[in-house]
């Protein structure tokens, strides 16, 4: 870093916004700045985007839902308003500042970033609550100041993101792809929940370990308050990093939810072929692991998320792939699966939750950069969740075409088609009759999707 010319981290970070996405150092890029930055430097993204599905109505419910029929199930709904099929959004809006603190010789930087966009950090949905919803118009996804007074150990306090999975701790106006993988965005992308014993809420199969959930305010954001310790080292073109983190286990929120801290890592190395900042060119490989605790129907329950993966970039050529281990609090889809119609329906959708299950899941994605503005990419992502259940047991599977055009060094066009799978193996196994069958006429339905975005950065 002592070797960097540029002016500003902050011109560097947006830059990042229309180059493919490298195997960087994020550490690096999101809690420290460039030697001769400024005291303050106004930048920020924003990512109008466009998402239709084809919102097949499913059929054929028996039991308790059907009141439900001929409605449009909640993985064929755009987020987070889950109001249409068919639906452009700000989906993101960012503006920020960050700088170093005045007199301090640029030992002290700060980085300050807000969302303004229509997603889980300024929308939350209860459906526990017959709809009930609210949307704040800002939020704080990052206030954060960094230390960097001990050699080998820089330290930064605020809100901030976990020292976790790849895609996670990317910059998002660097991402590849408009949505995350499955893996990420469930087992990584923290939804808070308490213990619903409403008395309308749907009766679990027979074997299930799954109980019922209200959400308590927006999704975690990859995000926590706490006090992080983090560096890097070259040795030659070896390049190894290290952050470790203490938080509250909360999210965005400022105060501490679970009364105990969680505590976070990440390790590790790369190779640098060539280049700096978010363009270099380098293979990369890191684990990481974070542990807590959470409390849930007056007991405590232990929280553990740890992966392991590589990101590789060289020339027109990138690939990664992530692998992602999970037990306790294991998010499920709501029950059941639909936004309340009316009160008629006599059944009050409610959240899901494995307290003590197990899920896993894993990622391989592949980019060519064919030509200086165009750029094909490819994932497939795997989601296995309730693994500890056969009854519950749900696997997702998602294979994701995209085209990125970049069209100056500020603004990119990015367009994505998935194509979505979801299975019971356990199908056989649930019961009552009804349940099976549910379950099998809303997992035929689940339709494919197809998202444009583009991303400005200014």
């Amino acid at each position: 870093m002592k070797q960097w010319k540029l002016k500003t981290l902050a011109a560097v970070l947006m830059s990042a916004a229309v180059v493919p996405a490298y195997a960087v150092n994020w550490f690096q890029l999101q809690g420290t700045e460039a030697p001769g930055a400024p005291s303050y430097k106004l930048w920020g993204f924003v990512q109008p985007t466009y998402t239709t599905i084809k919102g097949t109505p499913v059929t054929g419910l028996q039991g308790a839902a059907v009141p439900f029929n001929n409605q449009v199930f909640l993985n064929n709904l755009v987020g987070p308003d889950l109001e249409r099929s068919d639906q452009f959004q700000f989906l993101r809006a960012r503006p920020g500042v960050r700088g170093v603190i005045p007199g301090t010789d640029a030992k002290i930087n700060y980085f300050v970033l807000a969302e303004v966009g229509d997603n889980g950090l300024t929308y939350n949905r209860n459906l526990s609550e017959r709809g009930l919803h609210y949307h704040v118009p800002a939020a704080f996804t990052d206030a954060s100041v960094t230390f960097n007074y001990l050699p080998g150990a820089r330290i930064r306090a605020g809100l901030f993101k976990l020292p976790m999975g790849e895609e996670a701790l990317q910059g998002i106006q660097a991402m590849t792809y408009i949505n995350y993988s499955n893996a990420t965005d469930v087992l990584l992308n923290e939804r808070f929940l308490r213990f619903s014993n409403d008395p309308k809420a749907p009766a679990a199969p027979t074997g299930s370990v799954l109980k019922s959930a209200d959400l308590i305010g927006p999704v975690g954001g990859f995000r926590d308050v706490g006090v992080e310790a983090f560096d890097w080292f070259n040795f030659g073109r070896w390049e190894y990093a290290y952050a470790f983190m203490a938080s509250q286990g909360n999210g965005i929120e400022w105060t501490n939810g679970t009364g105990s801290l969680d505590l976070t890592a990440r390790l590790q190395a790369s190779y640098v072929f060539e280049g700096r900042g978010p363009t270099r060119q380098d293979v990369t490989f890191y684990m990481w692991e974070q542990d807590g605790d959470r409390s849930f129907n007056g007991q405590t329950v232990d929280r553990m998320r740890r992966g392991a993966g590589f990101k590789f970039a060289r020339g027109a050529w990138r690939a990664s792939a992530e692998y992602i281990d999970a037990r306790g609090m294991i998010w499920g889809q709501p029950s059941p699966q639909f936004v309340d119609i009316s009160a008629a329906t006599n059944v009050d959708p409610v959240q899901t939750v494995g307290p003590s299950s197990t899920a896993n899941g894993y990622y391989v994605d592949l980019g060519w950069k064919f030509h200086k503005k165009w750029e094909l990419d490819w994932r497939y992502d795997e989601l296995n969740r309730f693994t500890d259940s056969p009854v519950d047991e749900r696997i997702q599977k998602t294979y994701t075409y995209g085209a990125q055009y970049f069209y100056s060094p500020t603004l990119r066009f990015t367009l994505n088609y998935e194509r979505r799978f979801g299975y019971a193996p356990g199908l056989t196994l649930i019961s009552p009759a009804a349940q099976q069958n549910n379950v099998s006429q809303i997992g035929r339905t689940l339709d494919d999707r197809i998202s444009l975005q583009a991303t400005w950065v200014f």
